[in-house]
């Protein structure tokens, strides 16, 4: 397949993603995260059909790296926010809980087993790679899919006070994977670019400012879709050029928007617009550069989402104990907090494209295994928990 005909293949996926997700489509029609895309991704990628070559996938890789800054800002803009609904301060800490604990599990495993298994641990044999590696896993995999929630609330007609807690977590959990990407590459100064701690958090969150102080109270559809596109392109562009984290950037410009801008609604409503039209073609072009890993690389593989699905059944059971409400929907809620989101596929992305070699397709091919098992485990498990529950109607 030429470039032009994977250009003219994106576009469509662009289409259909902005169709089904942008509330013109069915809500009963693909999976919650829409990895079904990903999927795709892969069996027309070189690893698979070879539809669309490895040459054509390279070209993407900018489209790749804006996406993932775009869905950053995604989660920044409508970070501690349910659509309108404000979520609490122990929705809040109960989701940096989680995503610390799933990012610490992982990661911990991940290195346990570079450590231990001598035939991965070759595979990245220095200290700080193996930290780097663990750290990118850990990351990629802490965070839990907030579109499950969503999934729940739209086509199964869900609510109550159950499900508002897991919608709770699930959108304050994203910021724990966030912050150890963007300090892990602030701290890498092998590009020959000083350490700065966090600062990919300091663009993001200057550029957010200046962007809510031109914005000012202009309802005007036109200049407010470019100036906030247009920002979005500059904190990308200006972060990769600096060498500070994309994912960091965009976040810290959608969070101090959404702070700083009386216009926070209408800019959630503009961004969440486009969302399925950004995020699956993200998810195809993950599956097209998804790489099959070796034998030895399956040890990490395994591990990682062994630590996921443990870390996911300890975050179900703090749950409960800290609200008796939770404890009605049983054991299957522990699974509902295995899901891995877009935010998930972002970050090993752009991983994979810092990183490229067998670090980088390591990362992005647990990412997309973890991310489909959680896409047929956890709705379902969270359908019966809510059912348990009494929050679905008959």
């Amino acid at each position: 397949m030429s470039t032009l005909q994977s250009l003219f293949v994106l576009l469509l996926v662009a289409y259909m993603g902005g169709f089904l997700m942008g509330g013109r489509g069915l809500r009963g029609r693909g999976l919650p995260s829409g990895s079904e895309w990903l999927v795709t991704g892969l069996v027309v990628g070189p690893s698979a059909l070879g539809l669309v070559g490895g040459a054509d996938v390279a070209h993407f890789a900018p489209l790749a790296l804006l996406a993932a800054g775009w869905i950053a800002l995604l989660v920044g803009l409508t970070f501690g926010v349910d659509r309108e609904r404000r979520i609490g301060a122990i929705d809040v800490a109960l989701g940096v809980f989680v995503g610390s604990l799933s990012f610490a599990g992982v990661a911990g495993a991940v290195y346990l087993v570079l450590a231990r298994v001598p035939s991965a641990g070759a595979l990245f044999p220095g200290p700080r790679e193996r930290v780097a590696i663990a750290v990118c896993i850990g990351a990629a995999l802490a965070d839990t899919s907030r579109h499950v929630a969503r999934w729940a609330s739209e086509r199964l007609g869900a609510e109550g006070p159950l499900l508002e807690r897991v919608a709770g977590i699930t959108r304050s959990d994203d910021i724990v994977p966030i912050a150890a990407m963007s300090l892990l590459i602030s701290l890498d100064a092998s590009r020959g670019v000083p350490a700065i701690p966090l600062a990919g958090f300091g663009l993001g969150g200057a550029l957010g400012l200046s962007l809510a102080g031109l914005l000012g109270r202009s309802h005007r559809p036109v200049a407010f879709w470019s100036l906030l596109f247009g920002f979005s392109l500059l904190a990308t562009g200006l972060a990769e050029r600096l060498d500070l984290s994309v994912l960091g950037a965009g976040f810290s410009l959608g969070l101090f928007l959404a702070i700083a801008s009386p216009l926070r609604a209408r800019a959630r409503e503009l961004a969440g617009g486009v969302e399925g039209a950004i995020i699956l073609p993200a998810l195809f072009l993950a599956g097209a550069r998804t790489e099959a890993v070796s034998a030895p690389a399956l040890w990490i593989l395994g591990a990682a989402l062994l630590a996921r699905l443990g870390t996911a059944l300890v975050a179900a059971a703090v749950v409960a104990a800290v609200d008796p409400r939770a404890r009605r929907g049983g054991p299957g809620l522990s699974l509902a907090f295995l899901s891995t989101g877009p935010l998930g596929i972002a970050i090993a992305l752009s991983v994979n494209l810092r990183y490229p070699g067998p670090a980088g397709s390591l990362v992005l091919a647990t990412t997309v295994a973890a991310a489909l098992a959680g896409e047929f485990l956890g709705p379902p498990a969270l359908r019966r928990a809510l059912r348990r529950a009494g929050e679905v109607p008959p």
